[in-house]
């Protein structure tokens, strides 16, 4: 089964500089585990609305693409990220069809 990992960096979150090169290895570690499809750190993006286009400024720092048996196992694996004890978040999220996604409740 797919989900979606979406990592939020807010609220003061941060890398020590002192610390940064050891968490990139710790990441890589990490989204290795996940065997992730797909790693898209988020910089350098735009936010589109009806009237206007302007660079993205959120707090959304990157999304993973991984498989996991269920949801439980998905968030055990999303547990283990080295970016926790800076305060990022990750939110989980299992694929769903189009058909379903266009189920009212």
């Amino acid at each position: 089964m797919k989900f979606v990992l979406l990592s939020r960096h807010s609220g003061g979150s941060s890398v020590p500089e002192n610390e940064a090169a050891q968490n990139l290895e710790d990441m890589g570690k990490w989204v290795s585990l996940l065997k992730a499809t797909v790693a898209m750190p988020i910089r350098g993006g735009k936010t589109v609305s009806a009237n206007h286009v302007e660079d993205y400024v959120g707090d959304v720092g990157g999304l993973l693409i991984f498989e996991a048996d269920n949801l439980e196992q998905a968030v055990a694996l999303a547990k283990k990220s080295p970016g926790l004890k800076y305060g990022f978040t990750h939110e989980i999220f299992p694929e769903i069809s189009m058909d379903e996604a266009a189920k009212t409740k």
